[in-house]
């Protein structure tokens, strides 16, 4: 088997650990809440909040990706992988959500991408989309966790404009100048 391509991101989020965990693993198939990438999504099979818990994406009105959680650490990491579906060119696409409780509700989130593209060297143009489309899906966490509001691609633009005014350790709730609830 080919080797597979990664892309690692991180944030750091004014959230527990606990709540962070709860919103990406228990609820899992609520994906479309924090990532502007996805237009729905919801639960499709096995038990929320566990191993072999799946969930289908509505990327848009011709694309959908249908994911499965296949392995839990704890409540430190989980990994996922696309069943069925996914992006053009892409021929295995999987990941890790890995959480780190930097303070009491402070939380490191990283996600690992892992990806084959068809043909092999696509994978070179993919890393730099897929960077950018993970980028706004921790971004989208961050604000959704910090103020609970949805977040869509009609507001991601406002909300990436407003991290880029925030500092490392500042939180939407305390410093949104303008609000983007949906």
């Amino acid at each position: 088997m080919k080797s597979l391509k990664e892309v690692t991101i991180e944030i750091i989020t004014s959230a527990s650990k606990e709540k962070v965990w709860d919103l990406l693993f228990n609820r899992f198939g609520e994906v479309n809440v924090f990532n502007p990438i996805i237009d729905g999504s919801h639960h499709t099979k096995g038990t929320p909040g566990e191993v072999g818990c799946e969930r289908f994406c509505a990327i848009d009105s011709k694309t959908s990706v249908h994911e499965k959680i296949v392995a839990a650490r704890g409540d430190d990491a989980f990994d996922i992988e696309i069943i069925e579906g996914g992006l053009p060119m892409m021929d295995k696409m999987g990941g890790t959500f890995e959480l780190e409780a930097l303070e009491p509700n402070k939380t490191r989130v990283t996600f690992i991408m892992k990806f084959n593209t068809k043909p092999a060297f696509m994978a070179f143009l993919m890393k730099g989309m897929m960077r950018k489309m993970l980028f706004k899906m921790l971004i989208g966490l961050k604000y959704h966790l910090e103020t609970g509001n949805l977040v869509t691609k009609e507001n991601i633009s406002g909300i990436i404009k407003e991290h880029k005014k925030l500092s490392t350790n500042d939180s939407f709730k305390d410093n949104l100048e303008v609000s983007f609830a949906a």
